[in-house]
């Protein structure tokens, strides 16, 4: 029987942190991608309260990275357990759906402007 090796560097997490890890990371790369989509041309604003829209957008993606960079981290070097992590995860990944949502409304939006 062949067992699988974890390539993430996560081996020594317990199995609940391992999966904690592993949702956040997946989280950071989803932020990226969202991330990427707000800097193309597509998105480039072209009045004031679009320029608000993105930037704050942006700093909540930015924010967002930051933290769960910080509990991934601590979860890595065992500072905290899963079981200390699960509210701080939910929370964060409520804050992931909302700002996942505010970006796919302004990319239709500004979608919309160059199809007319």
């Amino acid at each position: 029987m062949r067992t699988l090796t974890n390539t993430r560097g996560s081996a020594d997490l317990e199995p609940k942190e391992n999966v904690l890890v592993h949702q956040m990371e997946r989280n950071l790369n989803d932020v990226n991608r969202l991330r990427k989509n707000l800097d193309s041309y597509i998105c480039e604003p072209q009045t004031y309260g679009e320029f608000d829209r993105i930037e704050s957008l942006r700093m909540g993606l930015e924010t967002y990275s930051q933290i769960s960079r910080k509990m991934i981290r601590s979860l890595k070097e065992h500072k905290e357990t899963a079981q200390g992590c699960i509210g701080k995860f939910q929370d964060q990944y409520a804050k992931f759906r909302a700002l996942r949502q505010g970006v796919k409304e302004y990319m239709g939006l500004a979608k919309a402007k160059y199809i007319h």
